[in-house]
């Protein structure tokens, strides 16, 4: 117990069982020292002078529990009065003022009470020795031993309680987290000197064993027990780790297969050095018939019509079917996914389909089949390995062409964005390589490669978005490809003030017939408006070619951003700098989509 400050001689040598005590309090205590509260209600009718900064702080926190009514009786303002007292004791004892003077003064303040609590803090208590150790299994746990070193506890400082109670709460939340169950304090004390101003802290953690996982149950109602563990990011003997059982959730979450997921540790029921968990789900609806509508200034107004199977078997395959009626682009596509060994991150998709393409430049009719391999490596990135059967038929600037290719390919990706959905920051890679060789299923030998940058910035107020789009073929005639295999530039994704696909080599008539390479970039800066509407402006430039050096093809201007319960909706007024022959300066452009 502190000293009374009528009597600051005296010393007062806490006994270990009175030290044991205080240890076992101090947890259940401290919190409610630093309770939040309104300033206000200690400054109602209590006011606290000659003291400032976190001192004063935590002094209103503590007298935020006295009230006296300004009608009270003169034994209850007595009694506020001792309660103030004792209040604000209490807040300088926290932290590390163990001899102050307080003077409480109990008056009238119009036809209120009033109480004026004067203080001189006195000299704080500082930690002359401080003995903090770990020990049993987890006495080597680096989790463990940077709570110890980032404690604030050292030598010399003044003794702040908050500080011990919160380093006692860390330790036992930590030893939770690694599977130290029977964790326990063996020691835990803090005696203070008031006479020496001094206090000696000591403090000995136990962890016991680190138990490690046992059997998980699992309550499934559909899905094939090996598949559903493969969503799990540890096996039984590994040892426990809380991150270890949020990220299986959030995989099981994520997968699709759920409509609620809930993976328990059984502590209690722990045995043997292993800890059982028990995994229950309520499985989603299977089926899932979607329709919506959109617009596009590339592509016109857009209906779609999407079918989902989430679980076509035990095993978890997937199957969807997407129709989509535009005036630009239009496709029938079904795909069939497969989960593989690891379904976190391998899964194999077949998928095939019709598209009809009409630009101002060129009609395709394709059919495609697809086989794609998709595997998830280190940091999230994912790798592509796939086999595409094209047959085009298309016709350019009044060029007719059939061809049929069957094309390897290879690609890489990762998205970074916080948040996910409408990110402050962000960056999104996509790189690809494909090709077919004239003979193999192909009517042409080629090359391509792909790359696409995104970057999202938070500066300024606003954000900085940024990104670019680089292609290149190597073939020997570029004009033996079909459209889908050109690069073309313009359009509200690409080179904004510029008609969408407008861009790129020309015939001899000047239309333009698409080319081998691909380089556009584009910088934005987009501020908040009002509501979920953003302002913007930009700058982009590029073209598709054939040739180096090549026109670069300059557009800018302004932009309103609608933050839509269905994503970003973008419309953007953009200036041609240096206009195509005969084509307008401005064009008004539309698009929806993710911004990364």
């Amino acid at each position: 117990m502190p000293p009374s400050p009528d009597d600051p001689q005296r010393r007062r040598q806490l006994r270990p069982r009175a030290v044991h005590s205080l240890g076992l309090l101090l947890p259940l205590v401290i919190p409610a020292l630093f309770l939040p509260v309104p300033a206000q209600a200690a400054d109602a009718g209590i006011e606290v002078q000659g003291l400032s900064g976190a001192l004063l702080d935590n002094a209103r926190a503590h007298l935020s529990g006295v009230t006296l009514a300004c009608d009270a009786p003169a034994w209850q303002a007595d009694l506020a009065q001792t309660q103030a007292t004792r209040a604000v004791r209490n807040a300088l004892n926290a932290l590390g003022y163990y001899s102050p003077t307080i003077k409480p003064q109990l008056g009238h303040e119009g036809a209120c009470w009033h109480i004026n609590v004067h203080v001189t803090a006195g000299s704080p208590v500082r930690i002359t020795a401080l003995d903090l150790a770990l020990s049993g299994s987890g006495k080597d746990d680096p989790a463990l031993r940077t709570l110890l070193a980032d404690s604030g506890l050292r030598r010399g400082t003044t003794l702040d309680q908050g500080l011990y109670s919160a380093l006692k709460q860390r330790l036992e939340t930590a030893a939770r987290e690694h599977g130290y169950f029977d964790a326990k304090f063996l020691r835990h004390s803090i005696l203070v000197d008031p006479q020496t101003h001094s206090a000696r802290i000591e403090l000995e953690f136990t962890t016991g064993r680190r138990y490690v996982f046992g059997p998980t149950q699992l309550d499934l109602h559909s899905l094939n027990p090996d598949l559903v563990r493969g969503f799990l990011d540890y096996r039984p003997g590994q040892p426990y780790s809380s991150a270890a059982v949020i990220e299986s959730q959030n995989a099981l979450v994520s997968s699709g297969y759920f409509d609620s997921v809930r993976l328990v540790t059984d502590v209690h029921g722990r045995h043997d050095g292993e800890v059982p968990m028990h995994l229950v789900t309520t499985p989603a609806r299977r089926f899932q018939l979607l329709t919506g509508a959109g617009y596009s200034s590339d592509t016109g107004p857009t209906l779609r019509l999407d079918f989902r199977d989430r679980r076509v078997n035990h095993a978890g395959h997937r199957f969807a079917l997407n129709l989509q009626l535009a005036r630009i682009q239009s496709q029938a596509t079904a795909r069939y996914e497969i989960p593989l060994a690891n379904p976190r991150t391998d899964w194999l998709t077949l998928e095939g389909g019709y598209q009809y393409q009409n630009t101002l430049t060129a009609q395709s009719r394709i059919w495609k089949l697809a086989a794609t391999r998709t595997h998830m490596l280190a940091d999230d990135w994912l790798r592509r390995l796939s086999l595409t059967y094209l047959n085009e038929n298309s016709s350019i600037a009044g060029q007719t062409l059939s061809g049929h290719f069957l094309m390897p390919g290879i690609g890489f990706s990762r998205t970074v964005a916080t948040p996910a959905i409408y990110p402050r920051n962000g960056w999104a890679v996509d790189a690809g390589l494909t090709g077919a060789a004239r003979g193999v299923v192909s009517t042409v030998s080629f090359v391509q490669a792909k790359l696409s940058l995104h970057d999202i910035v938070s500066t300024l107020g606003g954000r900085i978005l940024t990104r670019a789009s680089f292609g290149a073929t190597a073939v020997n005639d570029v004009t033996q490809l079909p459209a889908t295999l050109r690069f073309f530039a313009g359009g509200a994704r690409s080179v904004r003030g510029f008609a969408y696909q407008s861009l790129g080599p020309t015939d001899a008539q000047g239309v333009v017939v698409g080319g081998r390479y691909l380089a556009v970039g584009s910088v934005e800066y987009d501020h908040h408006l009002y509501g979920n509407f953003y302002w913007a402006v930009f700058y982009d430039a590029g073209n598709a070619f054939d040739n180096w050096p090549f026109i670069v093809r300059r557009g800018a201007g302004v932009g309103l951003r609608w933050r839509s319960p269905l994503g970003p909706i973008r419309l953007d007024i953009g200036r041609a700098l240096n206009p195509l022959p005969g084509a307008g300066l401005y064009t008004v452009q539309v698009s929806m989509g993710p911004e990364l």
